[in-house]
């Protein structure tokens, strides 16, 4: 009976209390709808970074610090052959493959690019180009001298599938190597700047070119995303036991766009949640204020009927919780269906940088209703605080005396 008094007092004054719960709820559907946005964005840039890196990689500590000398930071066959002994103890890793990165310069006609070659293992289910070719065909195990373009920089070039190419690089030995290379396939990638640079190659090739059998990393995928710390903590571990001098890179450590934008919407969402603190604060500040004053009489009849003080600031903070909880659950509401209208539109836009657009959405689940709802909850009952201990402290003559 003492939960269902306070919710009866607030259907006395039923304009008050829609109004108060509007505030409530406007400001939990704003702060769901832009959480659920930015959560959306930074899964859809999670998902691209991990495209891009795999989950983890492993490599010596002078290429992750861009302090090698040459090629000394390559792994060699047996190194890698020990890495993989190490790596088969876990569960949770889904494939491992390997990579070799270098600089080169390609040639087609009377134009030239400076690009970065990545030798991959074709075919590998770890991490490989293929889901990313829109001409032409992926690579194969038994291409030789064959590459995969970006469509940006073959639009550059003037170059499409078929069409032969020269490239320009140094072995590791720091002699000068020149190969023609055929084109066998054009992929799209999100950002530009990675169609312009970056080329594919058969890993197998490419040490040849070289005139290397090392590698330069190791490219580790993992079955679930979350488990990306923990994993790396272990492997980390495993490689200093064995004593190998190698250091574990996870994908977003190896993505500083990824952090700046973690950050910028950290930041965004933060003067939000403050924004809707602060609003709801002080609206239902003053709202409480004037409701509580009104019944000053209400109040000293039922202390002069044997009410605590105690009692009756209970009461009146169990009424504010009501209202906390009905406006932060109609908030929820109104944010789901207005994240339900915005994905029923299907906006799209191209961010910067990049060459294909992406679709605007609102995630809308559990977890990101979670921190707007607890948000104006907090802050509903943190202003009826002090209505609530001026209301209850009242001496009963002079709350019975107010007209």
């Amino acid at each position: 009976m003492t939960w269902w008094i306070p919710l009866r007092s607030l259907l006395r004054n039923r304009r008050r209390t829609i109004l108060s719960v509007a505030i409530i709820g406007l400001g939990t559907a704003i702060s769901l709808f832009v959480y659920g946005f930015l959560e959306d964005s930074r899964t859809q840039i999670q998902a691209t970074t991990v495209g891009e890196y795999g989950n983890l990689q492993i490599a010596s500590p002078v290429l992750w610090n861009d302090t090698a000398d040459g090629y000394d930071y390559l792994i060699a066959p047996e190194t890698e052959a020990e890495i993989l002994e190490l790596l088969a103890e876990h569960a949770g890793i889904t494939g491992v493959t390997t990579q070799v990165q270098f600089p080169g310069l390609l040639a087609a006609g009377n134009q030239t690019q400076v690009v970065r070659i990545t030798a991959q293992v074709p075919g590998n289910p770890t991490l490989n180009a293929d889901g990313l070719i829109v001409e032409g065909r992926p690579l194969d195990p038994s291409d030789v001298a064959s590459i995969l373009i970006g469509r940006s920089l073959a639009g550059r070039l003037g170059v499409g599938v078929g069409d032969a190419v020269t490239l320009t690089l140094t072995t590791v030995a720091g002699a000068f190597n020149a190969t023609p290379l055929q084109i066998v396939g054009i992929y799209r990638f999100t950002s530009e700047q990675v169609e312009l640079q970056t080329l594919f190659m058969p890993q197998t090739f490419a040490k040849l070119l070289l005139n290397t059998a090392g590698v330069d990393r190791l490219i580790i995928g993992l079955s679930d995303i979350a488990d990306t710390d923990r994993a790396a903590t272990a492997i980390d571990r495993q490689l200093a036991d064995a004593g190998l001098a190698l250091e574990v890179r996870t994908w977003y450590e190896l993505s500083p766009i990824y952090r700046q934008l973690a950050g910028f919407f950290d930041i965004l969402f933060g003067f939000l949640t403050l924004a809707v603190f602060v609003l709801v604060f002080f609206i239902i500040l003053q709202v409480l204020t004037l409701a509580f004053l009104e019944r000053t009489r209400e109040i000293g009849t039922i202390r002069a009927l044997g009410t605590t003080r105690g009692q009756v600031f209970g009461q009146l903070l169990i009424e504010s919780g009501w209202l906390a909880l009905i406006g932060s659950l109609a908030g929820v509401a109104a944010g789901f269906l207005l994240g339900l209208g915005f994905n029923g539109l299907g906006i799209e836009w191209r961010p910067p940088g990049t060459v294909e657009s992406s679709l605007l959405a609102v995630r809308l689940t559990w977890m990101t209703a979670v921190p707007p709802f607890v948000v104006s909850l907090i802050a509903t009952l943190l202003s009826a605080l002090f209505p609530a201990i001026q209301t209850s402290g009242l001496r009963v003559v002079d709350a019975l005396r107010v007209e």
